[in-house]
């Protein structure tokens, strides 16, 4: 095999991790935003640092969900995960575990 069809062979890993681990997907974008309006009237949460979990990736095919699970920063630096399910186009947010920390599962 020649050494450009060998780097071409070794750089195709990279691009689909890269693919898998791109930015924000307007689903996650969208539930962010929901759950934003939701706590920007609660006391102790900063509506400004809420990340989402996004759609399903096995083997990299995306898959669609109708739930987004969302750790919203807490003033005394933990993280409450918040739920939204979407249902008929109308997304509803619920409280889903407190204190649980804020990294989300993959």
């Amino acid at each position: 095999m020649s050494r450009p069809a060998l780097a071409l062979v070794a750089l195709v890993p990279l691009v689909l991790v890269a693919t898998a681990c791109a930015g924000e997907r307007p689903e996650q974008r969208a539930a962010r935003a929901v759950v934003a309006r939701h706590v920007v009237g609660l006391e102790g949460y900063d509506a400004d640092d809420i990340r989402c979990t996004g759609n399903p990736r096995p083997w990299f095919v995306e898959q669609s969900t109708s739930v987004y699970i969302c750790a919203v920063a807490r003033d005394d630096g933990d993280c409450d995960w918040f739920r939204v399910t979407v249902r008929d186009g109308n997304a509803e947010v619920t409280l889903d575990t407190r204190r649980a920390g804020c990294v989300l599962p993959a």
